[in-house]
């Protein structure tokens, strides 16, 4: 069994690029979480001791904005697939027999993942934007 030697332009490029693109969507999505959260927890715990003066129009106001900002991103893999995999050097991968799926799939989390940011953002807007620290 002699393996098949690999010619040139055979070759799809790295395989991470084409998991970063499947995975666009959740990692934005949890790059929003991190975000969101430790922007609130900062701004409240430096509010709530006293360590700086922030102005509580502020919380909402960057939960809004990161908020904002990372809906778009996800519109954007939603909306140009293939931009979005040219740019994490995935394109490659798209031709052949796989490629309709693999938009499918990355179209298919990037949209679960909108659901989830705007969510966590309705959810971070709505309550209470300082609950006391434990």
């Amino acid at each position: 069994m002699n393996p098949q030697p690999m010619k040139a332009g055979n070759d799809r490029g790295p395989v991470t690029g084409a998991l970063l693109y499947l995975l666009a969507g959740p990692l934005v999505w949890a790059g929003h979480l991190f975000l969101v959260y430790a922007t609130q927890a900062a701004l409240c715990a430096f509010r709530i001791t006293g360590a700086f003066a922030v102005e509580p129009l502020l919380i909402p106001v960057s939960i809004a904005v990161l908020t904002v900002l990372a809906a778009a991103a996800l519109v954007l893999a939603l909306w140009r697939p293939k931009a979005i995999a040219h740019l994490v050097r995935a394109g490659r991968f798209l031709d052949g027999e796989n490629g309709e799926f693999m938009i499918s799939v990355m179209q298919l989390l990037a949209g679960l993942s909108l659901a989830g940011v705007i969510w966590a953002g309705a959810t971070a807007l709505l309550l209470d934007p300082c609950p006391q620290l434990r």
